[in-house]
């Protein structure tokens, strides 16, 4: 048998394979990604190049220490992924050393955890120092790093720094006239700033970095007044591309009117068509003003897709399991594909996504509170997983888009969490909800300081949960809702479990 005899058998097996899960609705894809022809010509010719897919972590809302940023890095490198989105500039924290913003690790205090914290604004922030570790990590895993600095508006902690740094005087010279949270976007002397701040960011990021995101996302603007974004936005993409650096941006400022304007050399990180606003007119509105996905593509726009309806997460402190992300892990495999980027809408998808760079899963925290970091990353990485396997299926061949279709047809979730510091009493958790094959626990150092909390944990005899030598099985019973359970204790806590489930000792 030749080679390419051999090479188009294994191309129709993955065919076959994915035509089988595309009408069976375990895998969605785009209408193009399932034209058997279109299939087997790209795959053959190798056409179509390699998507990107990754993972954009908000760090100023909810900050994340070194170890837990290389966990999200292994996951993203076990994945076939390709890049980390730092999202560390926001209102809440700037969570980055700066000399320019007179955040300085040699002034700041540490805490338990080694985590450096601004004595001016309580904040936690990565030293220069631990940004060198991440980079290296990075590296290693063939990851790239890419940073953003958020502008023209999410300033607010950039502003309290500056004044604390340089005086009040300063930061109202470089205000916006219409905002206190955004920068003046026609000031010589505000983009002077702005680039002396990026530049600081780009260099401490070095060659980790090909890409650097300017923000662009939810700033006030008329279409008549755009044309001065897009003249920002250009000034600074050329700044950066001195630096060998391409510049990233998201998409709300881009209208159909000035989009001729904006450099094309700019890359675009689609989120959302109307900003996810509430009121409907004030949707329509930006729908007829704004440019659409497939408006950039038409203009010659590299794109990525980080849709917020399906690859924005955001962890919400009373999320005692992963149920939440378990089922959005489901929705990615279901309903999601590439080519849908403007919220669950599939009608207006784009059919061929060879001109989508990939995608990212976003995770946002806002809403984390005390929630460990540790625990969001165990909560997404299914997720992130799925996200970056199917973008990369879009494009795959051969045996790695088998892999990845054989990752994804998968009728189980492999692992799902429950918090002890986050899980309340009487709380009930259902492995079969979401076909998930293994729970573990996490934070169970928190039980020194609960006490009396009864959760229920539901299964079958193709679950299982895991415990670790803390946990004593009693002959307690009891039947609830036509289930039985056997009552496992810690301390004063009780885990009620289906009896139905294998128990396996945690020896790790």
């Amino acid at each position: 048998m030749s080679k390419n005899t051999f090479k188009l058998l294994r191309l129709k097996r993955a065919l076959s394979l994915l035509l089988i899960l595309a009408a069976a609705g375990t895998v969605g894809f785009s209408q193009a990604s399932t034209d058997p022809e279109k299939i087997l010509m790209n795959a053959a010719a190798q056409s179509v190049a390699p998507k990107q897919g990754g993972l954009m972590l908000d760090t100023a809302r909810h900050f994340y220490p070194t170890n837990v940023i290389k966990d999200f890095i292994d996951t993203i490198a076990k994945s076939g992924g390709n890049f980390l989105h730092l999202h560390f500039s926001d209102h809440e924290n700037y969570a980055l050393e700066s000399h320019i913003l007179n955040q300085r690790a040699a002034d700041a205090t540490r805490n338990a955890d080694g985590v450096y914290i601004n004595p001016v604004t309580g904040k936690p922030f990565l030293s220069f120092e631990q940004l060198e570790e991440i980079k290296a990590y990075a590296k290693s895993k063939n990851i790239e790093l890419i940073p953003e600095v958020d502008s023209p508006n999410h300033m607010t902690t950039i502003f309290t720094l500056l004044e604390a740094h340089r005086g009040k005087d300063f930061v109202n010279k470089i205000k916006s006239k219409y905002s206190d949270e955004e920068i003046n976007i026609t000031s010589p002397e505000s983009i002077a700033f702005m680039k002396s701040l990026i530049g600081e960011v780009a260099d401490a990021f070095g060659d980790s970095s090909r890409h650097f995101h300017i923000g662009g996302d939810e700033f006030g603007y008329s279409v008549d007044s755009n044309h001065e974004f897009i003249a920002y936005a250009n000034d600074l993409s050329s700044f950066l591309k001195q630096k060998g650096l391409t510049t990233r941006i998201w998409n709300d400022g881009i209208i159909k009117a000035t989009v001729d304007k904006l450099n094309p050399e700019i890359q675009v990180t689609y989120w959302s068509y109307d900003g996810d606003v509430q009121n409907k007119q004030a949707s329509q509105e930006r729908r007829k003003i704004r440019a659409s996905m497939p408006d950039l593509i038409e203009k010659g726009f590299n794109v990525l897709n980080y849709n917020s309806y399906y690859l924005y997460v955001n962890p919400k402190q009373e999320w005692g399991t992963s149920y939440n992300s378990d089922f959005a892990t489901r929705d990615i495999i279901n309903r999601w594909s590439l080519g849908v980027w403007d919220g669950e809408n599939q009608q207006n998808a784009v059919k061929n996504t060879d001109k989508i760079m990939g995608a990212a899963l976003a995770i946002w925290g806002e809403n984390a509170g005390s929630m460990s970091s540790k625990t969001i990353q165990k909560y997404t990485a299914g997720l992130l997983e799925s996200i970056i396997r199917k973008t990369h299926a879009e494009a795959d061949s051969g045996d790695k888009l088998m892999q990845n279709l054989a990752v994804l047809s998968g009728n189980s979730l492999k692992q799902s969490y429950m918090d002890w510091s986050l899980i309340q009493d009487g709380e009930a958790f259902n492995l079969q909800d979401n076909g998930t094959e293994s729970l573990y626990l996490l934070q169970e150092q928190a039980l020194q300081e609960r006490k009396n909390l009864n959760v229920w944990v539901r299964g079958a005899e193709n679950n299982k949960v895991v415990l670790n030598g803390n946990w004593q099985k009693t002959e307690d019973t009891t039947e609830k809702e036509g289930v039985n359970y056997r009552a496992y204790k810690y301390l004063d806590n009780t885990l009620w479990i289906d009896k139905k489930v294998p128990i396996e000792l945690f020896t790790g």
